[in-house]
């Protein structure tokens, strides 16, 4: 319990700390992720998928600590084959996300979390059965998905270049969804 409250601790006060930042006002953000899962519901060889994501954000102070959030599209899925099955899933979510900053000379790490809602998608399933195969298409039903945000951020002016990683912390039928990505930030 005590390394869980460090752990918790430690970043609010080496925010709280410093000098109060010129955080950004609104923006818009595009930029690709390679998403991928694990899980006991995988077996065999599981590989990620590209692609792209796109949202707006704003720079807020919330009790002293300042805040980057954001709303935005950001698919999860993952392509997996094992022994004449295979299963590809592609998901859009629409997420709300919070980051908190901590300035590490001209960059900024990024801790924070991610919560979304599956909008849409598709999930493809093929079944090699003895030389024939059978296969079929529909939509995804996920639900709710959330996880855990790390990531560093480089402000370039009004532009801003953010790398990250994403774990989820949400069951699926024994399947949690991450990835990396990057994405460029415009603020105005």
């Amino acid at each position: 319990m005590k390394k869980v409250f460090l752990i918790i601790a430690l970043p609010v006060c080496l925010v709280m700390g410093q000098e109060q930042p010129e955080l950004p006002g609104w923006g818009v953000y595009v930029g690709a992720g390679m998403v991928g899962a694990s899980g006991d519901s995988l077996s065999g060889t599981t590989s990620t998928l590209t692609v792209p994501s796109f949202g707006i954000s704003k720079g807020v102070m919330l009790g002293g600590m300042p805040l980057f959030v954001g709303l935005g599209v950001h698919p999860r899925g993952f392509k997996n084959e094992d022994e004449g099955l295979e299963w590809e899933v592609n998901a859009n979510f629409l997420d709300v996300w919070a980051v908190l900053p901590y300035p590490v000379g001209p960059a900024f790490l990024q801790v924070g979390f991610l919560a979304g809602v599956d909008v849409g998608g598709t999930q493809k399933v093929a079944i090699d059965f003895y030389g024939m195969t059978i296969s079929d298409e529909g939509d995804t039903e996920l639900g709710l998905d959330y996880g855990l945000l790390a990531g560093l951020g480089v402000p370039l002016g009004p532009v801003n270049l953010n790398l990250f990683y994403v774990q989820g912390m949400a069951d699926h039928d024994g399947i949690t969804f991450n990835g990396m990505g990057a994405n460029l930030g415009y603020s105005f």
